[in-house]
């Protein structure tokens, strides 16, 4: 077991939330599958509440995708899109280029639902066409939203609720000439922001000294980081450490800020990412620390199917090398231009996606996995669980859920696959053949009933036998089989046919007295030998029973039973193999069809007992047994 206690710092969309670490737990970082995880030493040991999870949505993997199409009619070419939460309730906020608008989704308490109420805020007379960035934060009880607009910023006054009617503010940004992207975020007790200028290839920076009702103070960073035609913006802080990532419209790459301890850093610096591949004309970015792991998500405004999203790696951390690829397009991407902060919900990840090629938005999700035995938990301590998949998981315990004091632990928890041992269906063979029996999985170690330790092992007795295997990462599967072998059969025959018959053996009616052998093939698929001792004798009584008879139909030779003349008084009884009646008769042309209880018989070797009386000797009682053959 290793202690693993990573500080969970969830960084969505244009924002970043730290949260004090209260919460922990001790877990393992590596088990195998199907073997149970323990978690113990829960911090802190008296909440008001703990809330697990054990099967968050992974933001290490790829997102599904929905497109809710445009709401309402509302939307409008739309540029950028935020996510809020305001108490149990979502909403997004979306700026339409198309015609200069903003228009407000609610979500209510559920994202995986279409939003319930769609309201156009308008333009309050004061945006255009140039309307970029969107950002809605809570100081003091009251909500503000802030537009980019050319040389403007516009603040939306909301009041203290986001569904009341805005009132508006338009905040001159000296020296700016296009402001596009938008972040804005709180440092310590201080709001700070940051904008793109599109036109002069500028940051500017946004000091709200006095709070968010209040101007903010406008420093022009200029160009640092390489800057062409820079579009979305995001902030995030990784141990004390801030930086700002910037999506270059005009040359596809993206630029990183960093500004050390503060972002009221007069000299930050700046450097183009030339590793990201996969950009084309990239403009919405946000980023994620999922779990103590930073993943990334960036927009191409193409219209190209398979090149509309770019997963980013922060293999290092936020200030080491990143590197990109693009992903599946889920949920019918057009043009998509910026993407929302990340929210999760219920074990699910979610992000939104303004679509200006098709005036639509897209949902896009992380769902939580299936492959575990208790995905939700709440106490402060949860049984075992079990994982029935390998990959990557994410362990979440949260404590003092919607309290001042509400705090989370996030863990890794990578899980091995097992070597996969299948032995197959169980066996049976006859006796004198040997089974070799083989696990079917790469393996570094295997432990079998019998005492080996190798891949493989034959078997020629009944039994059950069974196969541990352990890979390469000790992890082991175990299955087992059985194994039956079944006798083969011999049978004697002793039988006595009169001077002038014949009796079937060997394949052929045999007239002469003599020792033959057949071979007949058992419900078991294995080989009965039948060894017949045939006489011949001199017969006084005028009956015959033939031995052997095929009763497939053909009207040839389909029923047993014998022939004679004179006889008077008659009984016939057959027997099986074992003894059982299963045929009598008193009429010596009734002969017996094949059949038991209304199913063929098997081919085998069958008794029958017969007694009569004769006209040549009348009251004097005569009995023959012997065996026949029934043939198909």
């Amino acid at each position: 077991m290793q202690r693993i206690l990573i500080s969970y710092l969830l960084v969505i969309g244009f924002s970043c939330y730290c949260y004090a670490q209260v919460a922990g737990f001790f877990a393992p970082d590596t088990v195998c599958m199907n073997k149970p995880v323990v978690i113990s030493n829960v911090q802190p040991p008296s909440a008001t509440s703990y809330k697990w999870s054990f099967c968050t949505g992974n933001a290490f993997y790829e997102p599904d995708g929905i497109n809710l199409g445009n709401p309402n009619q509302l939307l409008n070419a739309p540029r950028f899109i935020t996510l809020v939460q305001d108490s149990l309730d979502y909403y997004s906020f979306t700026t339409n280029s198309g015609n200069a608008n903003v228009v407000r989704c609610y979500y209510g308490a559920t994202l995986s639902l279409s939003p319930s109420a769609i309201t156009n805020l308008g333009n309050f007379n004061l945006f255009t066409n140039e309307m970029g960035g969107i950002q809605v934060k809570k100081e003091n009880g009251n909500w503000y939203g802030f537009v980019s607009d050319g040389a403007r910023m516009i603040r939306l006054d909301f009041g203290n609720s986001l569904l009341n009617t805005p009132g508006s503010h338009a905040i001159n940004l000296p020296g700016v000439n296009r402001a596009f992207g938008l972040a804005i975020t709180r440092q310590n007790t201080n709001w700070v922001g940051f904008c793109t200028d599109l036109e002069s290839d500028s940051l500017f920076r946004l000091e709200f000294t006095a709070g968010l009702s209040n101007d903010p103070v406008v420093t022009n960073l200029g160009n640092i980081g390489f800057l062409n035609a820079p579009a979305s913006i995001i902030i995030a802080q990784e141990n004390s450490l801030w930086y700002a990532f910037i999506c270059n419209y005009g040359n596809s790459t993206i630029s990183r800020i960093e500004f050390g301890t503060s972002l009221l850093n007069p000299n930050p610096s700046g450097a183009n990412l030339t590793s990201i591949g996969g950009l084309n004309v990239n403009a919405g970015i946000t980023l994620i620390n999922d779990c103590g792991s930073i993943n990334g998500f960036v927009t191409n405004n193409v219209n190209q199917s398979d090149q509309c999203i770019v997963h980013l790696v922060f293999a290092n951390g936020l200030g080491g090398t990143v590197t990109g690829y693009q992903i599946e397009n889920n949920g019918i991407l057009n043009k998509p231009f910026g993407i929302s902060e990340v929210v999760r919900q219920s074990g699910t990840l979610y992000a939104f996606v303004a679509n200006s090629g098709s005036s639509s938005v897209t949902r896009m999700f992380f769902p939580s996995c299936s492959e575990v035995s208790l995905p939700f938990w709440t106490g402060p301590d949860p049984p075992p669980v079990t994982y029935q998949a390998p990959g990557k998981y994410n362990i979440q315990l949260t404590v003092n859920e919607g309290s001042p004091d509400e705090s989370s632990q996030c863990n890794h928890i990578v899980v091995l696959p097992t070597p996969d041992v299948s032995l197959g269906p169980d066996r049976s063979l006859c006796q004198g053949d040997s089974l070799r029996v083989n696990p079917d999985a790469e393996s570094k170690f295997y432990l079998w009933s019998t005492g080996a330790q190798t891949s493989s092992i034959a078997v020629d007795t009944s039994g059950t036998y069974w196969v541990q295997a352990v890979s390469s990462f000790d992890c082991e599967d175990f299955d087992t089989i059985q194994v039956t072998v079944n006798k083969s059969a011999a049978v004697r025959v002793d039988t006595t046919i009169c001077e002038g018959l014949s009796y079937w053996a060997q394949q052929a009616m045999q007239s002469s007295s003599g020792t033959y052998f057949d071979t007949l093939q058992m419900a078991t698929g294995c080989d009965s030998v039948i060894t017949t001792n045939l006489s011949v004798r001199d017969c006084p009584l005028l009956i015959w029973f033939p031995n052997a008879f095929t009763p497939n139909g053909d009207g040839l030779n389909d029923f047993f039973r014998p022939v004679g003349t004179n006889i008077t008084k008659y009984k016939l009884l057959i027997f099986d193999r074992w003894g059982a009646l299963i045929f009598e008769s008193a009429d010596i042309s009734t002969g017996w069809n094949g059949y038991v209880n209304g199913r063929a018989a098997a081919p085998d070797i069958y008794t029958f007992h017969v007694t009569f009386e004769t006209i040549q000797y009348p009251g004097e009682t005569h009995r023959e047994k012997g065996t026949f053959l029934l043939s198909k």
